[in-house]
């Protein structure tokens, strides 16, 4: 496509999908061409997201799921925002818009923005070591050699750091005995069980999903006096109109948080698909840890959250740290937090689940080229089912969130070619329009 007729279709797109977001304007009020469009556009995206509705309650009907809520943004624009589904798959309560979700792992971008706030601040460096801010650890050692962790090897999480809970060596053994993540542990605490515990590498030589994230949260607190919870809603849910997330279920609401289930998947190959076999109920909402306040404050993993407060937050780092007037993180951090920090390491378990993928700060970055997210393209997930991406080449937002544990794989396999349909029906009308 020429770069003419491109801009073109840039522009008609937008003036399309203004039109459908102010259906009460008159037709007079715009040229042949934009009444054309509007009509087209308006019913190509109707016919697609019905599509999209009917593939998603297959979806569902064919592998016992439960709901699901889903809210797609493309340039700008919310195409697509649906609650799909029950809330339990032997009940009559459809899922609702506003449904309350587990999204432990995707606490994880939230908690590296507010760290890279302080950085923005002058509060502390990225080459910091963490043991100026968190005195309390003992000497960090890798075979009896000292080492030294810092800000950005938190973020990174290539600071050396695991999760422990298996049985494969030594360092994993003492993760298991000391449990740092009780729920009934301070993040103080949390240091306190960690210190003295060997690096299971040396900082920067390879990536490790792990314990760091809550790490992280334990130096915001030191840093900024406040408590994590209070620490992220003045500067990041209050800024962004995040009003449902928090880490607990607020009193009266316990109706919103959805029950659980848990897709007892092996292996991650085996979890690329759904298997209704496989699929067990695990809680019901109303009976969740999550309508109890938490000593342990987890930036890792202890937030909930709805699809629209997500993209909320997917949009302001889509646009490059800022929110209708305000900045939450400079330009020059949101570039740092969104591109690979990785290149040329091991990468643990990425390579087994996404093509040509790397990790920044808190996030996973689309390194290459040749699948349908493009090179740029920021994503992550909760280990509870939840996923989003932002593909900033396709202008492109998704936030997916189900509550089935260890079902986000599956529900990204899936989803994405679905979205990417979507859109792409779409730009073919917008397209065919331009060149009549």
């Amino acid at each position: 496509m020429s770069k003419f007729k491109q801009n073109i279709t840039t522009a008609l797109y937008s003036i399309a999908l203004s039109a459908l977001l102010q259906p009460t304007a008159s037709a007079a009020n715009f040229s042949t061409v934009e009444q054309q469009l509007e009509t087209s556009t308006g019913t190509q995206l109707h016919a697609s997201n019905l599509l999209l509705n009917k593939n998603i309650a297959e979806l569902l009907n064919e592998h016992e799921l439960p709901g699901l809520v889903l809210r797609i943004k493309h340039k700008g624009k919310v195409i697509h925002f649906k609650a799909h589904g029950k809330v339990n798959t032997n009940g009559d309560e459809l899922i609702a818009k506003d449904a309350l979700f587990r999204i432990f792992s995707m606490s994880k971008p939230i908690t590296a923005l507010a760290l890279l706030q302080l950085v923005d601040k002058g509060k502390l460096s990225l080459d910091d070591d963490i043991r100026k801010y968190l005195p309390e650890f003992a000497p960090f050692e890798v075979d009896g050699v000292e080492k030294v962790v810092t800000i950005h090897h938190l973020l990174s999480h290539t600071a050396g750091f695991g999760y422990g809970g298996g049985i494969k060596n030594w360092i994993d053994i003492r993760y298991l005995i000391a449990n740092p993540l009780s729920r009934n542990n301070t993040l103080d605490d949390l240091v306190d069980d960690l210190s003295g515990i060997d690096l299971k590498f040396s900082p920067g030589d390879k990536f490790e999903y792990s314990i760091a994230s809550d790490i992280q949260g334990a130096i915001i607190e030191k840093v900024s006096g406040m408590s994590l919870d209070s620490y992220l809603s003045k500067n990041i849910f209050i800024p962004l109109n995040m009003t449902d997330t928090h880490f607990t279920v607020p009193k009266g609401q316990e109706n919103r948080l959805v029950d659980m289930y848990e897709y007892e998947a092996e292996r991650f190959e085996e979890a690329y698909v759904f298997n209704k076999e496989k699929t067990v109920f695990v809680e019901k909402g109303d009976e969740s840890d999550y309508l109890e306040e938490p000593i342990l404050l987890s930036g890792g993993g202890g937030l909930i959250s709805t699809a629209k407060d997500y993209s909320q937050f997917v949009s302001m780092l889509l646009n490059k740290g800022r929110h209708n007037d305000q900045t939450l993180l400079s330009n020059k951090l949101i570039s740092k937090m969104l591109s690979s920090k990785t290149r040329g390491l091991d990468t643990h378990f990425m390579p087994r689940v996404y093509k040509g993928t790397g990790f920044g700060y808190g996030v996973g970055i689309k390194e290459t080229t040749g699948d349908t997210r493009k090179q740029g393209t920021f994503f992550w997930g909760g280990m509870g089912g939840t996923i989003f991406w932002a593909d900033p080449k396709s202008e492109l937002e998704v936030v997916a969130m189900m509550q089935v544990e260890d079902g986000w794989i599956a529900l990204e396999k899936w989803l994405i070619p679905q979205v990417y349909q979507l859109i792409g029906n779409i730009n073919n009308s917008i397209e065919h329009i331009a060149s009549d």
